[in-house]
């Protein structure tokens, strides 16, 4: 079965009298529990995929499903969570009622507990501190288990580590693979960062810019559970350049289309 599955998406915005194609014949799968990374260029349109798949969007053309069903249905059936770059935490609110915020939005009892979701992140203890009392990195546990309060099937990330640091930007990295394999979700995560994505996923889909269409996709073969020793092996290595090289030939590419065109 496939976790999510787009079809020749095409996502057209009207910008000041004038149609921008975001998103061009984007043809993409991401098998059901597994981990998926987009890269490419700032403007191609990583993040508007993201909003297609969790229905903040609707596509121009093309077709989209999450676990089988079009994306409004599964987001109205609370199967799709998303974290975003910023934490955005309510500050007058505890780690507690932030992480149990969506259950109280939605009017349900879930099945898992706050504070079962607070020790999933690794935060027992910190369950009546406000955001301010936290660190980036904190924060950001903190949204990542609000975002799985409702279990939902698809877990959706828009460079959820890109403002932290490098040490601890890595540290919330192996964090997150733990966090999704007991979650049991199928993942997808947006960043800017070729190491990141290698080092998540089982599948890295690489995005042109102007507009965003899937350029190449690496899979990549390393085994799981991973650890920090992995960046240091060849295959490692091997599997970054293969992504640096997409993403760079279809810079060249593009340079050389603006230059001939000039």
């Amino acid at each position: 079965m496939t976790g999510i599955d787009i079809r020749n998406v095409t996502k057209r915005f009207d910008l000041d009298g004038r149609s921008l194609t975001a998103l061009e014949g984007i043809d993409l799968s991401v098998p059901e529990g597994s981990f998926a990374a987009l890269i490419g260029p700032s403007g191609c349109g990583k993040s508007t995929l993201l909003r297609l798949i969790a229905d903040v969007f609707a596509p121009s053309e093309g077709a989209i499903a999450v676990g089988g069903r079009p994306p409004r249905e599964a987001r109205l059936s609370h199967e799709i969570g998303f974290v975003f770059q910023a934490a955005t935490l309510l500050p007058w609110r505890t780690v507690r009622e932030n992480v149990a915020l969506p259950a109280e939005i939605a009017g349900v009892t879930p099945r898992r507990s706050a504070e079962a979701l607070i020790d999933l992140v690794g935060l027992h203890g910190f369950e009546n501190a406000k955001p301010a009392q936290l660190s980036g990195g904190m924060q950001q546990r903190v949204a990542i288990a609000r975002a799985l309060m409702l279990e939902p099937k698809v877990l959706l990330m828009d460079e959820p580590f890109g403002a932290l640091d490098e040490i601890t930007r890595q540290r919330m990295n192996v964090e997150l693979l733990r966090i999704w394999r007991e979650s049991g979700t199928t993942a997808v995560l947006v960043t800017h960062t070729i190491s990141e994505a290698v080092f998540m996923a089982d599948r890295v889909h690489v995005l042109s810019a102007n507009p965003g269409r899937v350029t190449g996709v690496v899979d990549v073969d390393l085994p799981r559970p991973r650890d920090f020793g992995l960046m240091k092996t060849s295959r490692f290595n091997a599997l970054e350049n293969a992504v640096r090289q997409l993403l760079f030939d279809e810079e060249e590419n593009g340079a050389a289309k603006a230059r001939a065109h000039g």
